[in-house]
């Protein structure tokens, strides 16, 4: 039967004793909570032993400590993979399942999509490296970066000092690493179940979205839910669906009054308001003037 363990630092070549550590954790802060220790796991099994690890969050990274592991994958295939190799694996994969063909000990780092405009543009620019189609058990070695960083969580972990924040910081900190420390080939190979599910979801919201509809329409179309919807808009757009929309209905409006004739009950209708009045008024909150202002500012600049 497989438990969540904390590991010590001797009990694996990866990791160091850093016993001469005192750590107080005595914080009284309310980030100090479950949920990081649900989110970086470590599992120990013995050889010969099933394994079945549920992915709680849209993306896993699976770090081999110490063992072999033989992989179950979809389609009824298989992988081997040894101590000191990492894998990403998405929730639509389902559970992490196979057998410890020796001692196996695992480090489990799960999170949802990358959410910070850092982040976002690291996995931009390695994108254009991606192959047309993911291998389900894209491999990593552990270098010596990693290394360290594996050292980090352990600690953490060793010592109770974990929380909300300590997790944002450590997720950061892995793509950081991903994207500096290994060659762009193998990030963007390793990476691209996470750069897929990023750019479906952007592609979908782009597809589906009109420009006069609102959240809850626009997540009904998307099929999911409006809290759902906020939350991915946060993980991708770093921004709310209110917020968006707003944005790309302000810029299509000031699309629309820089044509050289426009009709003000014509405009207000395409956009969905119920009235001119209703319109101009949009127009003054968010855009600061009238419509037939802002058309008259517009091709004053523009003759």
């Amino acid at each position: 039967m497989n438990k969540l363990v904390y590991r010590s630092y001797k009990e694996s070549d990866i990791l160091k004793d850093l016993s001469e550590f005192e750590i107080n954790n005595d914080f009284g802060c309310n980030n100090y909570v479950a949920r990081s220790n649900s989110l970086f796991r470590s599992f120990s099994f013995n050889k010969g032993e099933q394994v079945s690890i549920e992915l709680i969050e849209e993306n896993s990274i699976i770090i081999i400590t110490e063992g072999t592991f033989l992989a179950s994958g979809q389609n009824h295939q298989s992988k081997i993979l040894n101590s000191g190799q990492m894998f990403l694996r998405t929730k639509d994969s389902g559970n992490l399942e196979g057998e410890a063909t020796e001692d196996l000990s695992l480090i489990c780092i799960q999170f949802n999509n990358i959410i910070s405009t850092c982040e976002k543009t690291a996995l931009d620019k390695i994108s254009i490296y991606c192959p047309a189609k993911a291998d389900e058990f894209e491999i990593l070695e552990i270098n010596e970066a990693m290394k360290l960083y594996i050292n980090g969580i352990s600690l953490l972990f060793k010592s109770g000092a974990f929380c909300n924040f300590m997790y944002e910081l450590k997720k950061r900190e892995l793509i950081f690493i991903l994207y500096t420390f290994y060659d762009k080939v193998n990030s963007a190979r390793f990476l691209l179940p996470l750069i897929e599910n990023q750019n479906n979801f952007i592609s979908l919201v782009l597809n589906k979205f009109s420009i006069n509809c609102n959240v809850i329409e626009l997540a009904d179309r998307c099929n999911m839910s409006p809290k759902t919807l906020t939350r991915k808009f946060k993980e991708h757009f770093n921004d709310t669906p209110y917020q968006w929309i707003i944005q790309q209905k302000n810029k299509n409006i000031l699309s629309r009054l820089a044509q050289p004739n426009v009709n003000i009950q014509a405009i207000s209708e395409e956009f969905g308001f119920s009235s001119s009045a209703h319109f101009i008024s949009y127009c003054k909150r968010y855009l600061k003037q009238t419509p037939l202002v802002i058309h008259k500012e517009i091709r004053k600049k523009t003759i």
